[in-house]
């Protein structure tokens, strides 16, 4: 998981905020490439957020089939 104490919905919230500024009349060329860094990153952390409850269901489940 990831090292923040934010929750999986948060972060997403976080980058829907970010990838709103591409749409707003804030663009700037200059600023784009950070901005898309940035939202980059957030979405791959999300990303690993959700594999690794994605791997923790795995166990639970197997925990569960085996004792069935």
């Amino acid at each position: 998981m990831s090292s923040t104490n934010k929750t999986i919905q948060q972060k997403i919230e976080e980058l829907n905020q970010m990838l709103a500024w591409f749409d707003s009349d804030d663009f700037s060329i200059e600023a784009a490439m950070e901005k898309y860094k940035l939202a980059e990153a957030q979405a791959s952390e999300i990303e690993s957020d959700l594999n690794g409850y994605k791997n923790e269901i795995n166990v639970i489940k197997q925990r569960f089939d085996t004792e069935a």
